[in-house]
């Protein structure tokens, strides 16, 4: 027993020395390096020096310290657990460190994103491969191992059907980007900027003001509009003239209308046109672009472009139609005309 309290003693003090020298010496030498990974490195493996030194000096010291018949095999199990669990926790700390300075890198937000979320099942892949290295190091069959967790697998797979799908959709979320946080979209019937991706569902935030919870998978299986990267908004509608309005005033309504939208601050005009005879009214369509994509100021131009009309054709007595009917009458040449 005295030969064992020296080994175990001796090894707690050589576990001591490469845990200062792991501690004291080698960051100073790190310190002298650009990078920092050095540095994040020698702290996690110095912090787990001392824990995993402890472990292999008893594991070491199994055959000197004579157990009682039986309690071998548990304390070699409970030494090669607790090890392992060090291990993985090293393991886990230095691979997040690697894929979060992959992502950094790469300067791309929705990248370092999908990293960060798929970082508890990084963690769980780990434990579990470690797992099931352990428990063939201590001599499981791992076909019985396979057998239960097949079985385990299909139930989960069904329960977690719904879960995986929405999951799969975010991952497709972050990699298509069909949309970003804070941008403006329109999804089906429902106009509203993104405030939140979750990895199951979208937050919205609409223009009345309440938000618009919606399941990722439904966001991919939809047309998606995004406004974010439009330059500038068309548009287009039709006013209607009566009939009583001369050949002349109709050719000169598309010039008129020209002017009126060359005049007005970020509008530009693309079209005007006669483009057809309808039941009460003479029609034009206009079209003009305007080199802003914000909703409301795209209306106030709007507002400003159609009172501006207004004044012209009042100041040139040209008369918007409004749905009439007229009848005329034979036999006494009387002609009566009503409005519907």
């Amino acid at each position: 027993m005295p030969d064992v309290l020296i080994d175990i003693a001796g090894g707690i003090a050589l576990t001591l020395l490469i845990s200062f020298i792991f501690k004291r010496i080698l960051p100073r030498l790190a310190k002298k390096t650009r990078s920092d990974f050095d540095d994040f490195l020698l702290r996690e493996i110095s912090s787990l020096i001392l824990p995993f030194g402890i472990i292999a000096v008893l594991l070491l010291a199994e055959a000197k310290l004579q157990l009682p018949g039986g309690l071998n095999r548990p304390y070699e199990i409970i030494l090669t657990i607790v090890g392992a669990v060090v291990v993985i926790r090293l393991i886990n700390r230095i691979g997040m460190r690697l894929l979060q300075g992959i992502a950094r890198r790469s300067g791309r937000d929705d990248i370092e994103q999908l990293i960060k979320t798929l970082f508890p099942l990084l963690r769980a892949l780990t434990w579990i491969v470690v797992s099931l290295i352990i428990l063939q190091s201590q001599g499981v069959k791992l076909a019985v191992v396979w057998g239960l967790l097949s079985a385990g697998g299909i139930g989960l797979g069904l329960a977690l059907k719904e879960p995986a799908q929405e999951l799969f959709a975010y991952l497709m979320i972050l990699i298509d980007k069909p949309f970003t946080i804070g941008q403006f979209i329109a999804v089906d019937s429902v106009s509203a900027t993104v405030e939140k991706i979750g990895v199951r569902s979208t937050h919205l935030r609409s223009l009345r003001g309440e938000i618009v919870v919606i399941n990722n998978s439904k966001l991919t299986s939809s047309n998606i509009e995004n406004f974010a990267t439009m330059q500038q908004r068309r548009m287009i509608y039709s006013i209607g003239v009566t009939y009583q309005t001369t050949a002349d005033q109709i050719q000169s309504i598309p010039a008129t209308i020209q002017t009126i939208v060359d005049n007005t601050t970020h509008a530009i005009f693309n079209r005007c046109h006669f483009t057809g005879f309808g039941d009460y009214s003479l029609n034009f369509e206009i079209v003009y672009y305007i080199d802003n994509r914000d909703y409301t100021n795209a209306l106030d131009i709007q507002q400003s472009i159609n009172l501006s009309i207004m004044r012209k054709f009042e100041a040139q007595g040209i008369e918007f139609a409004f749905p009439s009917q007229t009848l005329y009458l034979e036999g006494n040449g009387i002609t009566a005309g009503a409005a519907s």
